[in-house]
This record gives C-alpha cells, sequence and structure tokens, in this order.
C-alpha cells in the first residue's frame, strides 16, 4: 500500500515539475492535486519548523520531519528524472538548505502549499542542475565537477 501511494505521489510531484520552461502540468484555472506533505499550507510548515503545532510530541516531530524530507527527496528525485538533460537538480545542495529555502518561501507565501514552494526551488536550482551525461550508463553516476 505504501508503494502504491508513493507511487501515486510522484505521479502527480511529476506532473508539478515536469514542464521547467514556462509550462507546468496543471488544469486551465493554474491548480493541479498534490499529495502528502506537499498538500500542506505554508503556514504549517512555518508552525512545524518553529515548533508551534498543538499536540505534537518530539517524537513526532521527528518523524514528521522525516516524511517531510522523504517527500521533498520523492520530488526531486522525480524531477530528475522527468526533466530533460537533468541527472541531479539539487546539485550539492543539503537538505537542510532545501528546508531552510522552503521555510524562506513559505514565510513570503504562508498560504501556498510547499508543494508550490519544491517547485519553486526546483526552478531556482534548475540553472546550475548536474546536466544528463550521455556518455554514462544510467546506473552509473557522472564524474564529480
Amino acid at each position: 500500500m505504501r508503494i502504491k501511494v508513493f507511487g501515486l505521489a510522484t505521479v502527480a510531484l511529476l506532473l508539478v515539475s515536469a514542464g521547467l520552461s514556462n509550462t507546468l502540468a496543471m488544469d486551465s484555472n493554474g491548480r493541479y492535486f498534490a499529495l502528502g506533505a506537499g498538500s500542506r499550507s505554508c503556514g504549517d510548515y512555518i508552525k512545524f519548523r518553529e515548533k508551534r503545532l498543538e499536540n505534537f510530541t518530539p517524537e513526532q516531530y521527528e518523524i514528521a520531519g522525516v516524511i517531510v524530507e522523504h517527500w521533498m527527496a520523492g520530488y526531486f528525485t522525480a524531477h530528475n528524472f522527468y526533466v530533460t538533460d537533468t541527472y541531479d537538480v539539487v546539485g550539492t545542495v543539503t537538505m537542510e538548505q532545501l528546508k531552510d529555502r522552503i521555510e524562506k518561501f513559505c514565510r513570503s507565501n504562508p498560504s501556498s502549499r510547499i508543494a508550490e514552494g519544491v517547485a519553486a526551488i526546483a526552478q531556482e536550482l534548475h540553472t546550475n542542475r548536474i546536466k544528463l551525461d550521455t556518455g554514462t550508463k544510467a546506473s552509473e553516476k557522472p564524474p564529480a565537477k
């Protein structure tokens, strides 16, 4: 069941990240469906980062942190898979730096969803992405720059 949910979440994320030029996969009203952590509001993300969610224990914050990290990792992995000429959009940016960037986006856009923040970050990182080396097998990592 978890694999099926992850697969569905990945497909939804792909629709958001697939067209980085100026086109995003969404309906004619600019809407799309985000599953999992990405569907939460930026306001909730700020409360989470500040540890201000009601009734959360330290253990629940830790678990929720892992869920958010895995959701973001899935998003960027799907982005790498579906965006042309991209091996790794994140490059040397750490997960902590990604979370800081999302927090900055969310503070500026509290009514947006986390998925929108991650999509914006993917667009920012796209210019400096590690591009696909067509001479390298898919199972091999390209040489470090």
